[in-house]
């Protein structure tokens, strides 16, 4: 293993774009009790296709299970449903971008957000809306947000019916175009709308509402809705147990399921059934085993022989081909309530590839010419002299190879830094030029001579931070608190500066690889002070921050210590099967460490990607399940 991380290249898969839910019917006086998922996680085969997913919560924040997540609202300064920046309304629903290269968030107020590479095409204050108020508000919240089959536009829809079209989203009418008069008036809706799904064509789209009412314009077949069932919708004489939440169509666009948030689920046209929450021995909403949490979303598998259904408290259910990656209670949370509840209830999910692909180091450059491009899962060294070697003090690198290595993942692209607790700074080294505030912070720390100036108090309010003062009871930071937080900065600015202040790759999963070859003291107090330093740092600019190291490694070099409630982690398995590693069961060496969990993991190398394929290996990565 090279001293730095682990990467690995399998050919992308292709992503589906995922459906957008809404977070109508998340109110229930049922308990929130935690629930195990239905089905074990298992690793992709060879023969059907494999996406991982990304929960969203309605503050904006997102989840990502065997695959990455492209940034949240976070990562744009705001400050979720609360705080000193809050969102102008709750987020409602997503959508992918084809190919899995970024995605889309829409809020109530019809507000847009976008990451990786999806496109900005406008929304509804565009169109010279205000929003929720204001003078001229929309006449109902938007619960629904679709993507265009090239992803070069979207649709967003509200409880009304009413249809926003942007880019090259075509716009094939709306209730009020069917003679119906929204919420209110003459003719209005029988129930609000909770959803809009785009043919596959992207030359029409079905609309859904609460009541199980389904409305098809342009292409868009009618193959049925809960009426043509014999039912009545939220009320009569066959009411629906409880209220339709979501909507996914098939892969030929014939058939479609709609899903309530009871977890039941109703097939039309060529939709298979394969389940739903009551054959797995649940009751609904109430009963003797009732739900956590409502179902908000419905998600089909790429083949159309299966879906996933999302729940508010992050709970997943996974039936027919469909695979089961993880829910954020295997990240530490505990649903809507509990000692770790979400920040913000989970409103629907967005499909990404599932993550296989390489790491690479500056000892790679000579690697760079013969590896594809397009892997989704590639991590990269950042450049960090003077703290550690990098591909700019490589004689053997060409000057941009960094940025050739970046590139090589496009948006989905994840920055490592190598890290230490006690290298040696040169004296004279000039950092003035990397003092260049990055996108959310008013402006970075500068360097004086050869040193930062004093890290700012508020690094000890970050998740790390409060690690550092507990372990310490310190009242400031310390002096090698203050190194990793430099550490970890110095090679954020640095990208910063390289890749220029809009490049997705900033607001991705960072990570700090900690491993025996790296510059420690002899002090494992120290060591972890230095390691919480950098997280904090991480932390304090929105970005995910993960570990790389083994539960061995992580002993000796910072005793154990203790890391962020759900703190990612890489871990390399020289001897061990990935699927062992992912699920915990390789043995002490491979085990989760610091309280983490295992996101990848690092399982061999190859010398395919080099010259006449016996040069510089590069080590091969997963993503678990």
């Amino acid at each position: 293993m090279s001293h730095r991380l682990l990467r690995r290249s399998l050919g992308t898969l292709a992503a589906t774009s995922l459906l957008a839910v809404t977070a109508a019917g998340l109110a229930t006086d049922r308990p929130l009790t935690a629930q195990a998922p239905h089905t074990a996680a298992t690793l992709a085969s060879s023969t059907t296709p494999a996406d991982g997913y990304v929960l969203v919560g309605a503050d904006g924040s997102s989840y990502p299970f065997a695959t990455q997540t492209f940034g949240s609202v976070y990562n744009l300064g705001l400050t979720g449903l609360y705080g000193s920046r809050p969102l102008a309304a709750p987020v409602v629903g997503a959508a992918a971008v084809p190919g899995g290269g970024g995605y889309w968030l829409v809020g109530a107020d019809g507000g847009v957000f976008s990451f990786g590479d999806a496109g900005f095409y406008g929304n509804t204050y565009t169109l010279g809306l205000t929003g929720l108020g204001g003078s001229r508000p929309l006449a109902a919240p938007i619960v629904g947000m679709a993507a265009t089959p090239d992803g070069k536009g979207y649709w967003l829809v509200a409880a009304d019916g009413g249809v926003f079209s942007f880019g090259d989203a075509g716009f094939y009418g709306n209730t009020y175009t069917l003679g119906l008069t929204g919420l209110g008036g003459s003719r209005p809706l029988a129930a609000p709308i909770v959803g809009i799904v785009p043919t596959p064509d992207g030359k029409g789209y079905w609309l859904v509402a609460k009541d199980g009412g389904v409305f098809s314009f342009g292409d868009a077949g009618f193959y049925g809705n809960t009426y043509t069932l014999g039912l009545t919708g939220l009320g009569g004489s066959r009411p629906l147990a409880a209220p339709v939440v979501g909507m996914a169509t098939t892969p030929d666009g014939k058939g479609y399921w709609l899903v309530a948030a009871d977890g039941g689920v109703f097939s039309f046209g060529d939709a298979g059934f394969y389940g739903n929450t009551y054959t797995l021995g649940l009751t609904g909403l109430g009963g003797s085993r009732p739900l956590a949490a409502p179902v908000v979303g419905i998600d089909p598998s790429p083949t159309g022989a299966g879906y996933t259904l999302v729940a508010a408290d992050g709970g997943v259910f996974t039936f027919g081909d469909a695979s089961f990656d993880g829910t954020t209670y295997s990240m530490g949370y505990t649903g809507l309530a509990g000692s770790h509840p979400l920040p913000g209830a989970i409103v629907g999910a967005i499909e990404l590839p599932a993550m296989s692909g390489v790491d690479l180091s500056n000892f790679n450059c000579s690697n760079l010419p013969y590896l594809p491009v397009g892997d989704p899962l590639l991590l990269v060294e950042s450049n960090g002299w003077p703290f550690s070697y990098d591909w700019t003090s490589n004689s053997g690198c060409a000057p941009d190879a960094f940025q050739q290595a970046v590139g090589l993942g496009g948006s989905s692209t994840q920055l490592y830094v190598f890290a230490g607790a006690s290298n040696t700074i040169p004296q004279g080294t000039n950092m003035a030029p990397l003092a260049i505030p990055p996108a959310g912070t008013a402006s970075w720390s500068t360097w004086n001579g050869t040193s930062f100036n004093p890290v700012p108090q508020a690094a000890l309010s970050t998740p790390a931070g409060q690690l550092y003062t507990s372990a310490t009871s310190a009242s400031g930071p310390g002096a090698y608190f203050s190194y990793g937080y430099d550490e970890a900065e110095y090679a954020y600015a640095t990208s910063f500066v390289d890749l220029g202040s809009t490049s997705s790759t900033l607001r991705n999963a960072w990570w700090l690889d900690v491993e025996l070859s790296g510059s420690w003291t002899s002090s494992t107090t120290a060591n972890r002070d230095a390691v919480y330093g950098a997280l904090a740092f991480l932390e304090s600019v929105g970005v995910s921050a993960g570990v790389y190291s083994t539960n061995y490694q992580w002993g000796d070099i910072t005793g154990g210590a203790t890391l962020p409630a759900g703190t990612p982690l890489w871990v390399p398995d020289p001897g061990a099967d990935p699927a062992s590693v992912c699920a915990g069961t390789a043995g002490t060496e491979y085990a989760p460490f610091g309280g983490g969990t295992i996101r990848y993991v690092q399982y061999g190398a190859t010398t395919a990607f080099s010259a006449n394929g016996n040069g510089t290996a590069v080590d091969l990565d997963t993503a678990c399940p």
